[in-house]
């Protein structure tokens, strides 16, 4: 069957466009105009590159209107939709883990906002999930949800200081009338009364008295990993309020005109979401020779980019299936080989490599030796470091979108 290539780019740039309307709505019922505070996701970028921090709250993300969907070029349609998904997939996983809580009877306040203003700068953490519990021992835990295609070993510092910011906010703002809870007439009230208005749970004056954590849930599309708990620090807390005032008056120097956007500091070194950095384009940390793509080193580099992508897709698609086979293959009860055309299966459990726990090690060798300064030194002498490699990365250049001819 042939398909009509011109029905299926209008398709596309339909749906393209039902997303961004869909979050233009969205944004501006839950987290109101960005451009008139700093939230808690501005200073954790902030953190890590000031630069991208700056240009997203000046609205230089290159995401394109709903109403110019329609002059966009094919590719950047795909591009736009492509991206729009990623992040959409995010808010239809916050809709499914809210059902999920709910289900449980716990007591739940999705997207609280805490309210403020430090040096003359708004400031304003809206927390995805707030769970409460009354009675004896009263406690409160902040659930941050991260969408993620992969589960990280380790969170990005600029997913940390978001979460410290909004458990350092909720401590510090406890009895300050402060927060908001959405599709309510609950403004600018403290959080005991908030609580004690939607769920009638009696809270301290004090938050000295609750137990207070913050934690991540990172979701890919079969997994789910907590990452936590982070508790209110007073360090954390400032060195966040102190990024958010660095990005409100830098944004304001840069509308008036005394400073352009390269001047600022960015991210240093190798770093996952420079990827996803709107204004990657003309970073400084990327300047490099120019090669025409139609020549043939960029012809060869445009083709190791598309080999690269297609076999992290198909190395997916391996991983699915292998999973899907192993699960067949123990519920039909398989204990020998399973043949089929060419080749055998069969699943057999191998054993775990076997590592050395330096700190487990160090223990021991300070129980034995009862000196832990000559431990440390044993163990260093004992160390033997591998060969200098290189290696390639190949980083998404995010370029502006140009219009359909």
């Amino acid at each position: 069957m042939q398909h009509d290539n011109t029905k299926s780019h209008g398709l596309l740039r339909l749906l393209t466009q039902g997303f961004l309307v869909h979050a233009e709505k969205k944004t501006a019922s839950e987290l109101g105009d960005r451009s008139k505070y700093i939230g808690m996701s501005d200073i954790g970028k902030g953190m890590e590159c000031m630069r991208s921090a700056v240009a997203s709250k000046l609205g230089l993300s290159g995401i394109p209107a709903a109403t110019a969907v329609g002059g966009l070029a094919p590719d950047d349609v795909a591009r736009t939709l492509e991206r729009q998904i990623t992040l959409q997939r995010g808010h239809w996983q916050e809709h499914g883990i809210e059902k999920a809580l709910l289900a449980t009877g716990v007591k739940l306040l999705p997207q609280l906002e805490i309210c403020i203003v430090h040096s003359g700068v708004p400031i304003k953490a809206h927390l995805d999930f707030t769970l409460v519990w009354g009675g004896l021992r009263p406690a409160v835990r902040i659930l941050e949800l991260k969408s993620n295609a992969r589960i990280p070993e380790s969170l990005y510092a600029s997913y940390e200081a978001q979460l410290y910011g909004q458990v350092g906010l909720l401590k510090s703002c406890w009895s300050e009338p402060c927060f908001s809870v959405p599709e309510t007439e609950l403004k600018s009230v403290t959080f005991p009364q908030a609580i004690q208005s939607v769920f009638n749970v009696a809270l301290p004056e004090s938050s000295n008295n609750v137990d207070i954590e913050a934690w991540v849930l990172s979701i890919s599309l079969s997994e789910v990993r907590p990452f936590g708990p982070y508790l209110p620090d007073q360090a954390m807390l400032e060195a966040c309020l102190q990024t958010a005032v660095a990005i409100w008056r830098t944004a304001g120097d840069m509308r008036a005109g005394n400073l352009e956007l390269n001047a600022l500091d960015y991210c240093q070194g190798f770093h996952p979401l420079c990827d996803w950095c709107d204004v990657n384009a003309d970073c400084p940390k990327f300047q490099a020779v120019n090669i025409p793509t139609d020549s043939a080193c960029g012809l060869e580099l445009e083709e190791l980019a598309m080999l690269k992508k297609q076999k992290t897709a198909l190395e997916e698609r391996i991983a699915e299936s292998e999973k899907r086979i192993r699960q067949t293959y123990h519920l039909v009860g398989g204990q020998d080989w399973i043949s089929t055309g060419d080749h055998r299966f069969r699943v057999v459990t191998v054993a775990g490599r076997r590592t050395l726990d330096r700190s487990l090690v160090a223990d021991k060798l300070i129980s034995l030796i009862g000196d832990e300064l000559k431990t440390q030194s044993a163990l260093e002498q004992c160390e033997k470091e591998g060969k200098p490699h290189e290696r390639l990365y190949i980083s998404k250049i995010n370029k502006p979108l140009k219009s359909a001819a």
